[in-house]
């Protein structure tokens, strides 16, 4: 897209996304939005929709409110993230309504351009344009207005506290007020040989107090990711021989894999394997696996050895019958969050990354595919 316009001429996308920076699709629509505006109008509509609808969605969130509907639309959306930051259309008693009727007018525009003109319209001229420039233009600055009224008007309301995804960081003053008004008590017990860690908080001379019973690794995922991930990486990979019970079939989602015998090439699987190239049962899946790493955002760039690595730790952890059995497949997750730490992908992302990845071998690999 030849236009005038940068990114830094439309600060109110960015506001949003330095606000939210740990959500992944918005950020996923801003550097979409960003793309277009550095030379590649295509899809700014399709973009600039989404990014809108994502914000509302959020602030509708955030605001303990329901949505709109099962399925709304852009228009409807916007006026409820409104209504949630108390600026509904009160017909007319407030000055306001004029201008909320315009950004209503211009939602409803904006729709209208997009399946006029955004590239997935049906009918059009196949050497037609996606979006003019002027178009273009005028959609960047539209959205990027609707955007700072939104933000704007958030900007003085509190998120509802049980529901809100804001960063602790963000309620300084509410935090600073309850560690001013409250004593702190801490000792440690034992759960058979496991050690729990118990807060007891109290306020002012209540006698009563809070007790909190905290497990280590309750407390470093909730504090310190990258600890987590660190602690993980050093602990035992397997149980006792003790622990283990032959005929369980179930393993809970985090649990490390154990070793138990398998009928196939590999007694005892291994949890990490890290290689060059890998021809293997699941080499067939690399080109899938390629894409999808890349589409789910894990990585953007895949290189052959975290696929091939991904794809040997997941064979060396299954077994007969892995598809149905959840304790294989809990040591494969394992595997795939320690490959994807040791590429350096956000720990934030790496459980939920290793999850995906698990259903995508499920449903990809031949169903009775035996290791």
């Amino acid at each position: 897209m030849n236009t005038s316009a940068t990114i830094d001429a439309l600060p109110n996308y960015r506001r949003a996304s330095d606000r939210w920076t740990q959500a992944p699709a918005l950020a996923q629509y801003y550097a979409a939005i960003s793309h277009c505006i550095a030379g590649n109008g295509h899809g700014v509509v399709e973009h600039v929709k989404s990014f809108i609808e994502c914000i509302c969605i959020t602030i509708i969130g955030e605001l303990g409110e329901p949505l709109p509907s099962a399925d709304p639309t852009s228009t409807q959306l916007l006026i409820a993230a409104l209504k949630a930051l108390g600026l509904q259309n009160s017909r007319g008693a407030s000055k306001l309504d004029k201008v909320l009727s315009a950004f209503n007018k211009m939602s409803d525009a904006l729709s209208e351009m997009r399946n006029e003109n955004g590239p997935v319209a049906h009918g059009k001229d196949g050497f037609l344009d996606a979006i003019e420039e002027d178009h273009a233009r005028s959609f960047l600055h539209t959205g990027g207005a609707i955007v700072g009224v939104l933000l704007n008007a958030l900007e003085g309301k509190q998120p509802n506290l049980l529901v809100t995804r804001e960063p602790y960081e963000r309620f300084a003053h509410l935090c600073e007020r309850i560690d001013r008004s409250v004593a702190v008590n801490a000792k440690v017990e034992f759960e058979g040989d496991l050690s729990v860690l118990i807060v007891s908080i109290s306020i002012g001379n209540k006698p009563e107090s809070i007790d909190l019973r905290i497990e280590p690794s309750r407390l470093l995922y909730g504090i310190d990711r990258t600890a987590f991930v660190g602690v993980l990486s050093d602990a035992p990979e397997s149980l006792g021989e003790e622990d283990i019970d032959e005929d369980e079939e179930e393993a809970p989602p985090f649990a490390i894999p154990t070793k138990e015998p398998e009928t196939g090439t590999h007694a005892e699987p291994a949890a990490v394997v890290v290689v060059d190239a890998y021809s293997g049962v699941f080499a067939n899946l690399h080109d899938g696996l390629r894409a999808f790493v890349a589409s789910e955002g894990i990585n953007a760039t895949p290189s052959d050895e975290l696929l091939n690595s991904l794809l040997a730790t997941a064979e060396s952890n299954s077994g007969v019958d892995w598809q149905t059995r959840e304790n294989l497949q809990a040591r494969m997750k394992i595997g795939f969050r320690r490959i994807l730490s040791k590429e350096g992908i956000d720990p934030i992302m790496v459980v939920d990354a290793s999850e995906r990845l698990l259903t995508w071998l499920k449903v990809s690999a031949p169903v009775g595919t035996k290791v």
